[in-house]
């Protein structure tokens, strides 16, 4: 069987709450705010490429807008080189979600020529149960991260570069930890609060079309 992702979708948006001054200002933050995690995503690659198949962007944006539209897969995302790390910033060590269906990591691509997709694809409709890492003190989980596709099961979110330019990648990550932070809503599993992190946003350069 199988259902839409616009089922799932709305269930990170429950854990968002109001624009605080370190979002205006670009920071990362945490919600419930205060709770021992920071969110950070990095790049080993400097400059990208734009590589559309010599299509010109209006028609490429067209092309993805398109799939969206009728709920099916988009074109390739970009392909990139970056990681995104979840670092423990307390004194004790926490289990933290970092894969299963409660989890969803979206990374969102601002900028001039800037295009994010959600088509609303169907998935499996089993449950696929969360799995936690612990974290020392002070140490940080890494998740590498070689194409623009995140989102639920990592296929719900598309995000592209259309033309040269300087843009900005931002990475929010739906988990839950444990213990749970003060605030926290609880999670499926006893122990565990319900987390939702957000990087600073990780600004990247496009050159031209190939």
């Amino acid at each position: 069987m199988f259902r839409a992702i616009l089922m799932i979708a709305p269930v990170a948006l429950l854990f968002a709450g109001p624009v605080s001054a370190d979002e205006k200002k670009g920071a990362a933050k945490s919600d419930p705010p205060g709770a021992p995690l920071d969110l950070t995503v990095t790049g080993k690659k400097p400059a990208y490429v734009p590589d559309h198949g010599g299509a010109p962007a209006d028609d490429f944006t067209k092309a993805v807008r398109a799939a969206e539209k009728a709920g099916r897969r988009p074109p390739a995302a970009p392909a990139v080189d970056l990681t995104v790390e979840i670092k423990n910033t307390s004194d004790k060590p926490v289990t933290v979600w970092i894969s299963g269906d409660p989890v969803v990591l979206t990374l969102t691509l601002k900028g001039k020529g800037a295009v994010n997709a959600a088509p609303a694809l169907p998935f499996t409709e089993e449950y696929r149960s969360p799995r936690g890492v612990e974290i020392a003190a002070g140490k940080a989980h890494s998740i590498p991260v070689k194409a623009l596709v995140s989102g639920y099961r990592g296929a719900a979110h598309w995000a592209y570069w259309t033309e040269a330019g300087d843009y900005e990648l931002t990475a929010a990550l739906t988990t839950a930890m444990s213990p749970a932070p003060k605030g926290a809503k609880g999670a499926p599993l006893e122990g565990f609060g319900r987390v939702t992190l957000t990087s600073a946003p990780l600004k990247l350069t496009v050159g031209a079309q190939k």
